[in-house]
């Protein structure tokens, strides 16, 4: 019996597994030091300890235990927590059965009590791994179905929201070019598009501080307080805690992922390790998302700017061109109000010509001095600026009228092909809306080309008074010209009729007459060439060619001193547009064919017929003739000025007749060339052709 004893306690000593034995009431009558050891006592001490009150966590579960052995049955990995002298609570597995006296009654309860909680904790953390390896697979699976952060921002948070707890969840996304952050919040009104709560400074905000920090934000108190720019677009009143990550993709920080919440200390390093991982998914979403608004902005950028380029180049006139430059740069920047001043450098003022929004009258009402306001600035410096509030910045100057609202304004500068500043464009946008650095980019480049457009425009506009100038001071000249020649030629006249005027004088007053009359058609000439230079081709009108033929040939015909025959094949109707010194051209072509032909009966032939110029109809219009032709050597040069068919003195003549013709003809977008008449041939003639291109009538 001793030995068998002896035997007994030694193997229960040995046993890493505690082993108890108590009433139903918990006290412990024995325990192995295994026991002891597992819950911090010392073992000698076990015989006053009572299970109920010192070793069990929650009554509840032992209670359900003397419950179960009561029913007969022994106990097997019967989970339930002890707690240890020092606090800490133990996960222990129980194999427990019924003790029971010599007459069968219940007196206690024998057990063997295993710690479990290190395997306990390794199967939670498992789990808990598990669990989160799931959520982060369908945060996985939602970007990387999706470009767009805002499309799949609810999702995220839902799948997110069981990982972490959180009030309020929010992403911000900088700008490209890092001025502006945007701040987007879950939507549960619309699943698939995440609410833009708007643009912060990139100064002073959580990205800008993730940025340097390279680290997770952590505020575990009072983050109410206005530490950061996105605090200005979100709801900061119950908010006591916040975490916020970096968004990366290929090592950049493309903004952050922020959580908020209203307890206290909420967040530690654990936390922000986990919606780290959950941002890193998120990262590239972001850099496509950024990366493809980019490509379509640029995109519709440069289809705006070929329209607007085009739209532009055709408002030419001065008044028009202020109006053309607001309406376009509308669709390169959005904006609400927009004023437009030209610079006056000798004058040293900025002069408003264009309005756009709720107070134009006001702006219009006076200019300012070019040491001024942000217009003055932007002209002196060629820079441009951007202002967040211009009623808040010192540099703005007052408009009389004009209420404070507090608007952003983006001020572009427009520089002229001399690198001086011809203008400036306000733009504005309400409060809270603010101009970005992509809007700056898209308004510098529509700058570049309502530049040039209002250079054109000023330039046309000189050109105008120019031309109105020339035009008054040539019909003076050619005027009083005129009336000299006039009455020289009638005092010529006067004495060459005296009847007693002596033979030997006649010849010189003869030749005098003679240069007085050559003189007044190379006046007349000069007028024509004159008139021709300051045509208008916005005033040419339809102009039926085969009727300016068939006047031009019946008046030649009538007034020829030769016996001219004239062969004319023309079709009823040849439209181009033209205006009535059309008809300067044939006469000057069909003269000369009856001036330099030296038979007596002159034959004349002049066909008009349509052809294709390129893939583009005309009117091609060939006068022959039998005079003298134009050697080869001279085809090249007989439309410039001076040059004659046949330098004889017996020909009148200035040589300014086949300039006119060409000039006409480039007014009239034809061209002009002369050939033989019989190819390789010039003695037996010429043929003097015209092209113009070809024009429907209305009623055709």
């Amino acid at each position: 019996m001793g030995a068998e004893k002896w035997d007994t306690e030694r193997l229960a000593s040995a046993l890493l597994d505690g082993i108890f034995v108590c009433d139903k009431s918990g006290d412990i009558s024995y325990s192995n030091p295994a026991f002891a050891r597992m819950l911090g006592y010392k073992h000698e001490s076990m015989g006053a300890r009572n299970v109920l009150r010192d070793v069990v966590e929650r009554d509840l579960e032992w209670r359900a235990l003397v419950s179960l052995l009561e029913q007969g049955s022994p106990i097997h990995d019967y989970e339930i927590k002890f707690k240890r002298s020092d606090g800490k609570v133990l996960i222990v597995s129980l194999t427990a059965n019924a003790v029971r006296d010599d007459e069968g009654y219940n007196a206690g309860i024998a057990a063997v009590a295993r710690d479990i909680s290190t395997r306990k904790g390794v199967e939670n953390e498992m789990r808990e791994k598990a669990f989160r390896i799931d959520i982060m697979n369908k945060i996985a699976k939602i970007a990387g179905t999706h470009k767009d952060i805002r499309s799949v921002l609810l999702r995220v948070s839902e799948e997110l929201m069981k990982l972490l707890d959180f009030d309020s969840m929010c992403v911000g996304v900088a700008e490209d070019k890092g001025r502006h952050v945007e701040v987007f919040a879950p939507d549960s009104k619309h699943a698939d598009l995440a609410v833009s709560l708007g643009k912060v400074p990139y100064e002073g905000s959580i990205v800008e501080k993730l940025r340097f920090g390279g680290k997770a934000i952590i505020v575990e108190k009072e983050a109410g307080r206005k530490l950061f720019t996105e605090f200005g677009v979100l709801e900061m009143g119950r908010v006591s805690s916040l975490m916020a990550v970096p968004l990366t993709s290929r090592g950049r920080v493309l903004g952050s992922m922020n959580l908020l919440h209203s307890k206290q200390a909420e967040y530690d390093w654990g936390s922000a390790e986990a919606l780290q991982m959950v941002a890193d998914l998120l990262g590239s979403m972001i850099d496509n998302m950024v990366l493809f608004a980019s490509l379509e902005t640029k995109v519709g950028l440069q289809e705006a700017l070929v329209r607007s380029s085009v739209e532009l180049q055709k408002a030419i006139e001065t008044e028009h061109i202020y109006a053309a430059i607001a309406s376009h740069i509308m669709e390169v920047v959005r904006y609400k109000d927009l004023s437009f001043y030209v610079i006056d450098w000798q004058k040293k003022i900025v002069q408003p010509v264009y309005a756009v929004g709720g107070y134009p009258d006001e702006i219009m009402a006076g200019a300012g001095g070019l040491d001024e306001g942000i217009v003055g600035l932007v002209a002196r410096t060629g820079k441009a600026e951007f202002v967040d509030d211009v009623d808040a910045d010192p540099r703005s100057a007052d408009i009389p009228g004009v209420p404070l609202e507090h608007n952003s304004m983006l001020a572009i500068p427009l520089t002229g092909s001399g690198g001086v500043v011809i203008g400036v464009l306000e733009l504005y946008r309400e409060r809270g809306q603010v101009f970005t650095q992509n809007d700056l980019e898209a308004g510098l480049l529509f700058a570049q080309q309502a530049s040039v457009a209002l250079e054109n425009a000023q330039l046309i506009s000189k050109l105008h008074d120019a031309k109105k100038e020339i035009e008054m001071l040539n019909d003076l000249m050619f005027h009083d010209i005129n009336n000299y020649n006039f009455a020289t030629l009638n005092y010529v006249e006067m004495v060459y009729k005296e009847k007693d005027l002596p033979h030997s004088a006649k010849a010189p007053l003869e030749k005098s007459l003679h240069l007085i009359r050559e003189n007044a058609k190379l006046i007349e000439n000069v007028k024509k060439l004159t008139k021709i230079g300051v045509m208008d081709p916005d005033d040419f009108v339809l102009v039926n060619l085969s009727d300016v033929l068939r006047k031009v040939v019946s008046g030649i015909t009538t007034s020829s001193t030769k016996k001219l025959g004239v062969k004319l094949d023309v079709p009823e109707e040849a439209f181009i547009k033209a205006n009535p010194l059309v008809d300067e051209l044939f006469v000057n072509l069909l003269t000369n064919a009856v001036k330099y032909d030296p038979h007596e009966e002159v034959e004349v032939d002049v066909e008009v017929k349509k052809v294709l110029e390129g893939d583009s109809p005309a009117w091609k219009v060939c006068i022959s003739d039998n005079g003298y032709g134009v050697p080869d050597e001279k085809k090249t040069l007989l439309f410039q000025k001076y040059v004659r068919l046949k330098p004889d003195a017996s020909v009148s003549g200035s040589g300014l007749g086949l300039s006119i013709c060409r000039a006409l003809t480039d007014k009239f977008s034809g061209r002009i060339w002369v050939e033989d008449r019989v190819h390789g041939k010039s003695e037996l003639g010429a043929r003097f052709c015209v092209l113009f291109p070809a024009e429907r009538h209305p009623n055709q």
